[in-house]
């Protein structure tokens, strides 16, 4: 449609009484009733809505005499024609403007290589070569663009040669985002498999919709980051799972997800790192950009390059990969940062950790850094000036590390888990990432009390936004070939015993300390954790390990021994968000509170001796 004019609907058996009704996908309430204004062979022409910028709408045909006809739902691009002036040398040029045709000044526009910005007219000029095939902008806070199948187009694709002058234009519309809400999640690795599709409309997305309804009852804008790996590399080509089918799973969301790309979301059989995200740019968009919400300026970059030796389609190719940036990546964020205030609280969104997991070593935490010294230190130089939230996934792990004063990271457990097996060998009753986290992703909430307030908590799938750790009596945490691999436990089987005590983690030998196992699961050094004994009323001395997840050893290495296989390709890892205490009896009673950086705590009352057994086959864990 023509913004603030006039389109043609091609039909026939048109009475100029006729009208289109548009009703948005996400709000039933906001709809459109856009009048036919003449009629000719080749249909109706009709005109646009005064402000309409377009987005997900269904679209109903009204006849004069009452009845109406369903034109099914689709995305409606509404197209600023307006003509600009054209200057010499600068391929591509347009202009930004409000939903009132006001023209908005200050808004950076980029071409992937150069990042300029709109004049007082709201114009901008760039001498493109149009690497990329696109021109985007970073949307400034306050205002907000359509949302194609939940994708932001901040973004308008290039189609003329480069040598040929192209006018992109942008409309936006204002938006109260200054209070906003985000949810970060990663590693969706949807394949078409492992009855992950259904996994992931059962689990996931119905908690997205959960999301979506309570933060419009609040009255919060809501907002997500998807940190890459939507699907697998081998699948997209071999098994023909194009990444535009995780867009078609998740079409029907009102909720723009801002996405990019991580090592399984590119081209394996290529062997040039720019040739290999050509399907991702020709199905999602950018492979990095910016937004802003509010007072936030949020950054999303492609962190993994590819080294691919190639290969032919239709076999498993030889994926490699490094973690770092290109040259026009590190040039493109210096000069996106130049637009942004020093001070301003920044969200950096990769796909692969910046760090790697904090560990208990001689009682100390430590980490160290993952991405190569080169990249991380023209990183934090352009993010200095800035209060920083890194956001990762890659790992299927949890854990936070604060950098230094302005520099934090959290790593974000993964939506499938471990890669939807976890679900799929106990008939979706449990989803649980390698270091015993449930399935789920993070909940950041900006703006409650001053506009650059930041808070978060981790939410597991399915579960009460309570649900923050799990407790294990290590009396009855004993896991044997009989209970727990029936299948393997004979003669015939190809595990052996030694192999099967190497994936049992020491849980294979039965104590009787007293001991209790509390994995909690977004713990960082700012939480603290009180265990109280009942019947003493005694606090118990708690120590912080560097162990194993009982029940991941149960639901991966266990389920994945009884189909007699000894591919372990995704054990139970060590995590340090473990904590042991000693009771002084099997059966006394524990008062469990663990208290996050925001002072919120979670309770639990644990009666013992609790059966491990049991844990394993009930949908409460």
């Amino acid at each position: 449609m023509e913004f603030n004019g006039v389109f043609r609907l091609p039909c026939t058996g048109i009475d100029p009484e006729d009208h289109l009704q548009l009703i948005s996908q996400g709000n039933m309430s906001e709809t459109y009733n856009v009048p036919v204004v003449n009629i000719d062979d080749e249909g109706a022409l009709l005109r646009t809505p005064s402000g309409f910028i377009g987005g997900m709408f269904q679209l109903l045909y009204h006849k004069d005499n009452g009845s109406a006809i369903d034109l099914g739902i689709t995305f409606v691009d509404v197209v600023d024609a307006s003509e600009v002036q054209q200057v010499p040398g600068n391929t591509v040029y347009g202009r930004v403007i409000d939903a009132s045709g006001k023209p908005i000044p200050g808004v950076s526009v980029s071409d992937g290589v150069f990042v300029t910005t709109t004049d007082e007219n709201g114009c901008y000029y760039l001498a493109s070569l149009k690497k990329y095939g696109y021109v985007f902008i970073s949307v400034p806070g306050g205002y907000r663009v359509a949302v194609d199948r939940t994708i932001p187009q901040f973004f308008r694709r290039l189609e003329a040669p480069s040598s040929t002058y192209e006018q992109c234009c942008f409309i936006l519309a204002a938006e109260s985002n200054e209070r906003h809400r985000i949810l970060v999640y990663t590693d969706t690795h949807l394949a078409n498999r492992t009855n992950d599709i259904n996994q992931f409309k059962q689990g996931f997305k119905a908690d997205l919709k959960a999301e979506i309804t309570r933060a419009r009852a609040e009255g919060v804008a809501l907002y997500a980051m998807a940190l890459g790996d939507l699907s697998w590399d081998e699948w997209w080509y071999v098994n023909r799972f194009q990444p535009s089918d995780y867009v078609s799973q998740m079409s029907d969301l009102d909720l723009p997800v801002y996405n990019i790309p991580g090592n399984h979301d590119n081209d394996p059989y290529v062997a040039d790192d720019f040739e290999s995200t050509v399907p991702w740019r020709d199905e999602v968009g950018p492979t990095y950009y910016s937004f802003n919400i509010g007072d936030i300026h949020y950054v999303q970059m492609d962190n993994t390059l590819f080294v691919n030796s190639g290969g032919a389609q239709g076999t498993v190719g030889a994926l490699n990969y490094t973690e770092g940036f290109t040259d026009d990546q590190l040039r493109w964020l210096a000069a996106d940062l130049k637009n942004v205030p020093a001070g301003t609280t920044l969200f950096l969104g990769m796909h692969i950790q910046y760090t790697n997991r904090y560990k208990v070593e001689n009682g100390d935490l430590t980490w160290s850094y993952a991405m190569p010294a080169e990249y991380r230190s023209r990183l934090a130089e352009l993010l200095a000036p800035y209060k920083v939230h890194l956001v990762t996934g890659h790992t299927h792990i949890n854990y936070t590390n604060f950098i230094d004063d302005g520099l934090m990271e959290h790593n974000i457990a993964a939506v499938c888990a471990t890669w939807w097996w976890t679900g799929y060998y106990t008939d979706g009753r449990c989803q649980m990432c390698r270091d015993g986290s449930p399935g789920g992703y993070k909940v950041f909430d900006i703006g409650e009390g001053a506009p650059d307030n930041v808070s978060w908590r981790y939410q597991p799938i399915g579960r009460s936004a309570d649900y923050q750790f799990r407790c294990y009596d290590l009396n009855e945490t004993h896991i044997t070939r009989e209970t727990y691999c029936p299948r393997i436990a004979n003669n015939f089987s190809t595990v052996s015993a030694e192999f099967f005590s190497q994936y049992a983690n020491g849980y294979d030998r039965a104590r009787s300390d007293n001991a209790v196992l509390i994995n909690v699961f977004d713990w960082n050094e700012r939480w603290s954790l009180k265990v109280v004994e009942v019947e003493t009323n005694k606090e118990l001395y708690v120590t912080q390990l560097d162990t194993y997840d009982p029940l991941h050893t149960v639901h991966f290495n266990m389920n994945r021994m009884n189909t007699n296989s000894t591919a372990m390709t995704f054990p139970t890892l060590l995590t340090s968000h473990m904590f042991e205490v000693f009771c002084s009896s099997a059966t006394s009673t524990l008062e469990i509170t663990v208290t996050d950086e925001f002072g919120r705590s979670y309770v639990e009352t644990m009666k013992r001796p609790r059966s491990f057994y049991d844990m394993t086959l009930s949908s409460q864990w």
